[in-house]
């Protein structure tokens, strides 16, 4: 009797919370910085203006946050889209060209295959690598070497992006915390991954 009780007293409150957010429901014109509709709207957007410096001619940014994508710099100016049959990013960026001409070389987070084969088992048994994963909150990366840059990071410019001159609309507060001030400059990722899995 007690425990009907208990359930009946949840589902009453969850009903009462629902009906009073229900009495505070934001207008849509009110949600973010838009504060009209798109169809009404006849506000610009601001002028945009990417930077023109040539690749190796750039200041290079600090990473956003530890293990941050960094920040293109340069001009993308015909070098994006990447396609199938050209990615021209790879052409400075490649760890072995890296250093002579001064580029950000691809960590080896990229030459790497993060997703390894998984399956289940007749039973239902998560099996990872060939091993049964007893406990699925403990499984950790499984990372494989390759021997050429992993496909799934080859689009460059998912990740990474060019940076403009625009005054943002809402002011940014966020400041970075990086263990190391080295990785203002450079990726650690591939030696932590499993940080906190463990």
């Amino acid at each position: 009797m007690m425990k009907k009780s208990l359930i009946a007293m949840a589902a009453l409150s969850v009903l009462a919370l629902s009906v009073s957010a229900a009495d505070k429901a934001i207008p849509d014109e009110e949600l973010g910085l838009r504060k009209t509709t798109l169809f009404n709207e006849k506000v610009a957007p601001p002028a945009v203006e990417f930077t023109k410096a040539q690749p190796g001619q750039a200041k290079k940014f600090e990473r956003s946050y530890e293990n941050a994508p960094p920040l293109i710099p340069h001009s993308v100016e015909g070098l994006l889209p990447i396609t199938a049959a050209s990615n021209q990013c790879l052409g400075c960026h490649m760890p072995d060209v890296a250093k002579s001409v001064g580029a950000t070389p691809i960590p080896a987070s990229h030459f790497t295959d993060f997703r390894p084969k998984t399956t289940l088992d007749k039973s239902g048994q998560i099996v990872k690598e060939g091993k049964k994963i007893e406990n699925t909150t403990d499984i950790v990366t499984v990372a494989h070497k390759m021997k050429k840059l992993n496909p799934a990071r080859y689009n460059c410019s998912q990740c990474h992006v060019p940076q403009a001159n625009v005054k943002p609309l809402v002011e940014n507060t966020f400041k970075p915390v990086f263990t190391d001030p080295a990785l203002k400059g450079k990726s650690d990722l591939i030696k932590v991954i499993n940080e906190g899995v463990k």
